[in-house]
């Protein structure tokens, strides 16, 4: 019999704002979607400082967040300590599945950078990657019911996104599977990192776009169009999937 699948979520936040237990919630859930029989715990490497082991879990999850620090900040001891780990890791080849934050701090303890998108953009809402041709065979095929050609071979994927910073230049070793820097795999196919957000829906994404000023702040139609965008269907479900059976080859 096979084991059930075991995943341990660093969650890079406080954890104290019912935000927090939301982003929680949604991870669970899309692990246990992808794998029912699925052990998810989670780690706090701000306050407690805890880490899983390498091995003993089929994926390690680096959530987003951050607080109010950036992924490429100095002198943080958690943000170091936390880029060390990952750099563990990748040397211990433990499969590693990196979140918006995550997806940064990752590429910046591997050599690359990050920083503010072009003209100060806000990417807010459901959004389309164009995968490259290796990003296309990682996340093809593509299983529908029934079955169809169509189904099979894949261009894009569409994710949730809210980040007002990116990578600017990946980390050693990565290779792009989708365009603009959005989503990456080390080459030996054990970290795979993302900018957007997999785990969530529109009642999250919602959420997220109350508490920001961007939106509070931002003209009618930028606001409209935030509201609308968050509302989109995605393949969030899909993504996790692939991510659960990459985790397990």
């Amino acid at each position: 019999m096979t084991p059930p699948f075991r995943a341990a979520v660093l969650v890079n936040s406080p954890g104290t704002a019912p935000i927090d237990t939301a982003f929680k919630h949604a991870f669970s859930n899309r692990i246990t979607t992808a794998s029912p029989e699925a052990r998810v715990d989670f780690f706090d490497p701000i306050e407690a400082q805890t880490y899983p082991s390498a091995g003993e879990y089929d994926l390690i999850v680096l959530t987003g967040g951050g607080g109010t620090w950036n992924a490429d900040a100095r002198d943080v001891p958690w943000i170091d300590e936390l880029q060390g780990f990952v750099r563990r890791m990748a040397a211990s080849r433990q499969k590693v599945a990196s979140i918006c934050w995550g997806h940064q701090v990752t590429h910046v303890a591997m050599g690359g950078s990050v920083g503010a998108m072009d003209d100060g953009a806000f990417e807010v809402g459901v959004h389309a990657l164009a995968l490259t041709q290796r990003g296309s065979a990682f996340f093809s095929p593509r299983t529908s019911i029934p079955p169809s050609p169509a189904s099979a071979q894949i261009d894009a994927l569409t994710i949730h996104q809210f980040h007002e910073r990116c990578v600017k230049n990946l980390g050693n070793g990565f290779v792009a599977l989708a365009e603009g820097n959005q989503c990456f795999v080390n080459s030996a196919n054990t970290i795979l990192t993302f900018q957007g957000h997999p785990e969530m829906d529109a009642e999250l994404s919602k959420q997220l776009l109350e508490g920001s000023a961007r939106y509070a702040c931002g003209a009618d139609e930028a606001r409209k169009e935030m509201e609308e965008r968050i509302s989109l269907a995605h393949d969030g479900v899909f993504i996790w999937e692939r991510i659960v059976a990459w985790a397990r080859e």
